[in-house]
């Protein structure tokens, strides 16, 4: 089947690579555009998901959790049947597994085409897990005497990927088996000036051993044979110089698993620093992300490249007790050295002095782990040929830009890899793989948290994963669920309170508040009122937390904080200082929301708002464009921030954000408009607000009507109405009267709807509301044209209303109104007069949306005057703006319609088609319901 367009492309591409897993609307949004987001991306993604729909049907491609599933098994992918047979290769079946998998491998997948997101990140790691497996196999082939298949299968790949030495490796040891040394000579020889001369470094320690063997013309090392049963063995006798090279990393994790792309990238650290650069590597990230288990592991599988031994110290940065002292560290790591403790400086500069000597010609590798800041690291680096791997908290910025280290950022485990993890801890019990799945996701993918999940089960049997997932569902009980009181360094509330007790108090206090933040992620801006400072203080604070750990920068401006940290920082706040925090930040919303507003030319407050709270500093926009975008990336979060403020008791800050959120709500579906409204409503009638409760039954009738729901939406203004109407509140009757009218046409209750609008008509114009009586005025021409009253409605436009924009809270256009009319007249001519101005204004002001609908009676007029080639461009043109800008629900203009009328431009104009004004007017009249 074919999927038409890059961009749905992608989308498919993302949903199949978590096939039975919702992924997130924002997730889709960032990996879609990245940072060049249209303006409504969620309308954008809406249209591209229903262009999938139309070729997978809905039943595939769904709407769950808060963004879309492709619910199909993950069999049915071949990029997650491949991963699931590599991940299945291991027993007896290793061999099967492994050809099964690469026989789905057609090519390398995702081009550049199909976006950063695929291209330079899927791609690279399914690419590395083929390779991965075709050396696998070819270690096998060897092994059973098949070396000639297993030179040919990595040739055939080996010149596509020319410096990846593991290849080589195999090639070697291939040629070598098939008795063929000569050609792995040669073969050596190639890579070796290869490497130097792409990236000026010499072939990695195994590339070289393996060519040291060639050359003394000694086999590779076969597996030691078991004992016969019942016999003896006697170690191996170890030289006395063998005793003098250290040996003190800790124990590997016999049950590590992923991290396959960080110890790729360790093992290229590797080959530059046999170039002479680094000399260090900093591994840093959050406290129980796993930061010394990676150390550890990739340590213990590369000690052939430092032959001269291996340093281990904790040097307790962060944990019970004061940190290791230079004077101890250095000590320690003597004594390691052979140096008598007596002959140990007790001076930090000497010592140090001492221990660059001692390693001066020695080749080794110095595991420092647990570093407090990089200051806690100076004076224990030895410099010379060793490699010193940091691990902290701390990002050790310090360290990198003074000694040069290489950074290694090291984020949660991939979804795939934590129930991997998951699944290797629990393989002695049953595990239903959507449980598995959902016990990783509540863990937040966090090794440490995973571990002591997967212990709570192996300890209790009759504890299943879904009642474990049940208890981590709680909001703030995921750290209760996971404690270990007995263990303080696997227990996540200890581990997490070392980094939380190194900050000053600003930064702990700042760090608390953040745990209020609503949404996923948190802009700089927002963070300032939150805290209760301005952005540049809120900078400064939020840099202190980047640098601990705690808090992530995922995108330019944008910050998230892990869930699990989340839930303690949330544990650490209290509810004075929460409430305070969470009024400060609805407030900046709102007021913001209003400066919005002003940029998009609507300024107008019906309802009464509480003035900017003290320390809040709202945003102001240069451009609506500008306004829109901040709206649209801002959506979520004040959804969230609505239903925080209700569950603190903020009743009055979160009705008043509700209904502002008005004219945002209308970019988005009722769906998720309809719940915000009536979580508003609710809050208004129980602060014993009526009259502000009324203007939100208002939008929640907006939204219904939206939705397809008019009978609701028409009891809704009724009852706005019948407040309004008590209160004497004049603006709100209109506006409520004006919305059932309209809604009443809608439901074919003309003559009603014509007495409705009249009495809008007649309030506004009884209060001195000029603007808002030509608004219901627009309606009523509008309900004109759906009776056909063409010239009644002309008449009322050109001698009541004008031509002009109405400056009310509405996107009404009396010119559009206008057109209808023309276009149900046969009136052509001066209907795209008419149509050439509306163009031009919403050029001006950008505002595509208005300029597809513009575009669509262009080409309803080009089709009825026999331009069928004119009708199907301007057509395929209000196509592209929808592709470009979402559907926007507020009409029935819908990309399904276009297509629609596309199709029968050439079927209309050779039938002669009669003039079909309510066709035209179908598509999005002149008038819009208004808040």
């Amino acid at each position: 089947m074919e999927i038409p367009g890059r961009r749905p492309r992608t989308l498919l591409a993302l949903l199949a690579l978590e096939a039975g897993t919702p992924v997130s609307a924002d997730v889709l949004a960032d990996r879609i555009w990245g940072e060049e987001l249209p303006d409504n991306p969620r309308g954008s993604l809406h249209t591209y998901i229903g262009r999938l729909r139309r070729v997978l049907g809905k039943e595939v491609v769904r709407r769950a959790a808060g963004g879309y599933i492709l619910d199909l098994p993950r069999s049915s992918v071949d990029a997650l049947a491949f991963v699931d047979l590599l991940d299945a290769a291991e027993g007896p079946e290793t061999y099967e597994r492994l050809e099964e998998a690469i026989a789905l491998w057609r090519a390398e997948p995702f081009d550049e085409s199909a976006g950063e997101s695929l291209a330079e990140r899927t791609r690279p790691w399914l690419v590395d897990r083929y390779l991965a497996a075709l050396e696998r196999r070819a270690e096998l082939d060897i092994a059973a005497g098949r070396a000639a298949k297993a030179v040919a299968d990595v040739r055939r790949v080996v010149g596509d990927h020319p410096l990846r030495e593991s290849l080589w490796v195999v090639l070697l040891d291939a040629l070598e088996s098939a008795g063929r040394t000569a050609e792995a000579l040669e073969a050596y020889e190639e890579v070796r000036a290869r490497l130097a001369d792409e990236l000026g470094a010499d072939p990695g320690a195994e590339l070289r051993s393996t060519f040291t063997r060639l050359l003394a013309g000694s086999s590779p090392a076969a597996p030691e044979a078991e004992p016969p049963l019942g016999q003896a063995t006697v170690p191996a006798q170890r030289v006395s110089e063998e005793d003098m090279v250290p040996r003190q990393l800790p124990a590997d994790i016999p049950s590590f698993s992923g991290r396959t792309a960080e110890l790729r990238l360790l093992d290229a650290v590797t080959i530059s620093h046999d170039a002479g650069w680094p000399s260090v590597v900093a591994v840093h990230g959050i406290g129980a992300v796993g930061k010394t288990a990676l150390a550890v592991h990739w340590a213990r599988s590369r000690t052939e490249h430092f032959p001269d031994g291996q340093l281990f110290i904790d040097l307790r940065g962060f944990g019970p007790g004061e940190p290791l002292s230079h004077a101890q560290a250095l000590t320690t790591l003597l004594i390691g050295l052979g140096v008598d403790v007596a002959s140990v400086p007790a001076e930090v500069d000497a010592a140090s002095a001492l221990l660059r000597t001692t390693l001066a010609q020695r080749r080794m590798l110095l595991v420092l782990d647990n570093a407090r800041d990089s200051a806690h690291v100076r004076p224990l680096l030895p410099g010379g040929d060793s490699l010193v791997l940091v691990t902290s908290r701390s990002q050790l910025r310090g360290l990198a830009a003074r000694e040069g280290a290489r950074r290694l950022a090291l984020d949660t485990l991939a979804p795939e890899e934590s129930a991997a993890f998951l699944k290797q801890r629990l393989i002695d019990r049953a595990a239903d793989d959507a449980d598995v799945r959902a016990l990783a996701e509540r863990c937040g993918h966090l090794p440490l948290a995973l571990a002591v999940a997967a212990e709570r089960c192996s300890r209790y049997p009759d504890l299943s994963l879904s009642d474990l997932v049940a208890e981590l569902d709680g909001e703030t009980s995921r750290l209760a669920a996971l404690e270990a009181p007995l263990d303080p360094i696997s227990d996540l509330r200890a581990v997490f309170s070392w980094s939380y007790d190194s900050l000053d108090e600003e930064s702990r206090r700042a760090f608390r508040l953040l745990g209020l933040r609503p949404g996923h992620e948190i802009g700089m801006p927002a963070m300032a009122a939150l805290f209760g400072v301005d952005t540049g203080a809120a900078r400064r604070l939020v840099d202190k937390l980047v640098d601990a750990s705690l808090v992530r920068e995922h995108r330019p401006g944008r910050f998230v904080l892990h869930d699990l940290i989340r839930d303690y920082a949330l544990e650490m706040g209290s509810e004075e200082e929460s409430g305070e925090a969470l009024l400060r930040l609805v407030s900046w919303y709102t007021h913001s929301l209003v400066a919005a507003s002003e940029a998009d030319g609507r300024s107008f407050r019906l309802m009464s708002l509480d003035p900017v709270v003290d320390g809040v500093t709202p945003l102001s926009f240069a451009t609506s464009q500008q306004a829109r975008a901040w709206g649209d990336r801002e959506w979520i979060t004040m959804g969230s921030a609505v239903r925080l403020a209700v569950r603190a008791g903020l009743l009055g800050p979160a009705y008043q954000l509700v209904n502002k959120m008005f004219s945002l709500s209308m970019r988005h579906p009722p769906a998720e408009t309809l719940p915000l409204q009536e979580l508003g409503l609710d809050a208004a009638l129980r602060a014993g607000e009526h009259v502000d409760a009324a203007y939100i039954r208002n939008q929640a009738g907006i939204s219904r009507a939206r939705a397809g729901d008019l009978t609701r939406a028409i009891t809704d203004f009724r009852g706005a109405a019948a407040v309004f109407r008590e209160a004497g509140t004049a603006a709100g009757l209109e506006m409520a009267l004006s919305n059932c009218g309209q809604a009443l046409s809608m439901i074919g209750s003309l003559d009603e709807a014509v007495a409705v609008l009249e009495e809008a008509h007649a309030v506004a114009d009884a209060a001195g509301m000029d603007d808002r009586a030509r608004g219901s005025l627009i309606g009523l021409a509008e309900v004109y044209v759906r009776m056909e009253r063409y010239e009644d409605a002309l008449r009322l436009i050109e001698e009541e209303i004008g031509h002009g924009p109405v400056d009310v809270d509405s996107s009404a256009s009396p010119r559009m109104t206008m057109i209808d009319a023309l276009i149900g007249l046969g009136r052509y001519d001066e209907a795209e007069t008419q149509l050439r101005l509306e163009l031009a204004h919403h050029l001006e002001e950008r505002n595509r949306w208005a300029e597809a609908n513009a575009l669509v009676r262009r080409a309803l007029i080009e089709r009825d005057t026999g331009r069928a080639a004119e009708a199907r461009a301007t057509l395929h043109e209000v196509i592209a703006i929808l592709d470009d800008v979402g559907e926007l629900d507020r009409t029935a203009l819908t990309r399904e319609r276009v297509e629609e009328l596309l199709a029968g431009v050439e079927s209309s104009v050779s039938a002669g088609r009669d003039v079909d004004a309510a066709e035209a007017q179908g598509l999005g009249g002149g008038v819009a319901l208004r808040p």
